[in-house]
């Protein structure tokens, strides 16, 4: 059995891209690998692209009817024999040591579970965009709870018995966040950690999910929020819905905010008996506060927000409040 398996679902992918994304693969410096293509329901010429392959560590499979992302994923799950599970889309870029620098370091690191790399973005309307940094695992926990999906997807390596052990699947229910429902799932199960090496390059374009159901994703991404929210941060008495009210960025009344401020409260003495500082928590939620300035277009909403006393708990200066009160509650 070789000892990674890399799992890489392909549903019509542009042929110069899949060809790009099957020879970074194939050029890894690790070569001990299987490599499950996973043809979820596409047309005729990507059996034919992937045929024109003579590489023995390529094992090629056929949906006939597409299954959804999260469906192509299982399927290579239950069929991968290797130790570690590397995670690969159609359109991306393995760069040549990815696989070898995170079996190193899962190999040195047994309470590893879920690795991914530092990766960067490529392609059309990329420019300045950028993936999360936390890299050890209580910021990466941290993160997954309160704030969104930290890893590139493309950049994942997990163990398979953990996937075995815990029955952790891909979800339907979170799809096209399905990536981030999946990491959510692994919380407790083992520990997470992102390579300060930029080992995978993420290419962005007008026909990826990311922009095709941009709407759609960021919904899902706020009901993974949810979902980790309650399971990961208990149920505050009763205040944990104000917090997922905070993360959506939804008005609040002046009462709300003040019963906000007690919920933050608790959610921080929650969250430090995982290992989690007031600071670190109050650094995550200060990014959704700060969103309620933009979002409330109302004289009376920016005068709440402005006289709120989770200003003080979130340091957020006077003057760039009161910009925000003439601004969008003014003018």
């Amino acid at each position: 059995m070789a000892k990674v398996s890399v799992i890489m679902p392909v549903y019509n992918t542009n042929e110069n891209y899949l060809r790009e994304a099957i020879g970074s693969i194939l050029a890894q410096t690790f070569t001990d690998f299987e490599f499950l293509i996973i043809d979820n329901g596409s047309r005729e010429y990507i059996k034919e692209i992937i045929a024109s392959y003579k590489d023995s560590r390529i094992t090629y499979y056929r949906i006939e009817t597409n299954c959804g992302p999260a469906g192509a994923r299982n399927y290579g799950i239950e069929r991968c024999n290797g130790k570690y599970i590397a995670f690969f889309d159609s359109d991306d870029i393995a760069l040549p040591e990815r696989l070898e620098k995170q079996v190193a370091y899962l190999e040195q690191h047994p309470e590893t579970g879920c690795l991914g790399t530092s990766a960067e973005f490529f392609g059309e309307n990329s420019k300045g965009m950028h993936f999360c940094d936390a890299k050890k695992h209580k910021d990466i926990e941290l993160h997954l709870i309160l704030g969104g999906c930290v890893f590139c997807q493309s950049s994942v390596m997990v163990r398979k018995y953990v996937l075995d052990t815990y029955h952790i699947r891909y979800r339907d229910d979170c799809v096209p966040a399905e990536d981030y429902g999946f990491y959510v799932d692994l919380i407790g199960k083992t520990e997470f950690r992102v390579l300060e090496d930029v080992l995978t390059y993420y290419r962005f374009y007008n026909a990826n999910t990311s922009n095709q159901r941009k709407l759609e994703q960021a919904a899902k991404s706020l009901f993974v929020r949810h979902t980790a929210l309650t399971s990961f941060a208990g149920q505050l008495n009763g205040k944990a819905e104000l917090v997922f009210k905070l993360m959506q960025n939804m008005p609040f009344t002046a009462d709300e905010l003040k019963n906000l401020g007690t919920a933050i409260t608790e959610l921080t003495d929650v969250l430090a008996v995982r290992g989690h500082s007031k600071e670190d928590v109050l650094q995550i939620l200060k990014r959704d506060f700060r969103k309620m300035y933009y979002h409330t277009r109302t004289l009376c909403g920016q005068w709440n927000l402005l006289t709120s006393p989770l200003n003080k708990i979130f340091n957020l200066p006077l003057g760039w409040r009161l910009m925000c009160l003439i601004t969008r509650g003014i003018l």
